[in-house]
């Protein structure tokens, strides 16, 4: 049984124990205090311990929260990694294709031949329906 529960327990007997007129604050000749009351005192102070334990559990992980969240990266940090990593991959990107383009050009292999030209098939160009030809002159008798 803890120590404030056997305390309480002890001052609940002592108080029932003793006649009314005792536990009435003393008359007179006595301290001018009710009987039990250095253990309730006693009490008091181990909660006010018990407290200032638990008050100081709380501010150290207080303490440890804050040091967690001071250490995290803020927005900011986090677009000005996520920019330098993407300009780093798209310069990467670039020089991986400009290798491939210059050996793919060292390689020696036939230039393609060039496409061929557009060819246009046109009817022919409408020309005139040849004139009859002349009418023979007729001899003349």
């Amino acid at each position: 049984m803890p120590l404030e529960q056997s305390a309480f327990q002890f001052w609940r007997e002592s108080r029932a124990a003793r006649p009314t007129a005792a536990n009435d604050l003393a008359g007179g000749g006595g301290d001018g205090h009710p009987p039990g009351m250095e253990t309730e005192v006693a009490l008091l102070k181990q909660r006010a311990d018990q407290s200032d334990q638990r008050l100081a559990r709380i501010e150290d992980k207080l303490d440890r929260i804050g040091e967690v969240l001071h250490q995290m990266p803020t927005k900011a940090t986090v677009w000005t990694a996520l920019g330098t990593g993407g300009g780093i991959a798209l310069a990467i990107l670039g020089i991986f294709v400009a290798i491939l383009a210059y050996l793919q050009d060292q390689h020696g292999s036939p230039a393609a031949p060039p496409a061929p030209g557009i060819t246009l098939n046109l009817p022919a160009w409408p020309t005139p329906p040849a004139a009859a030809p002349a009418p023979a002159p007729v001899p003349r008798p």
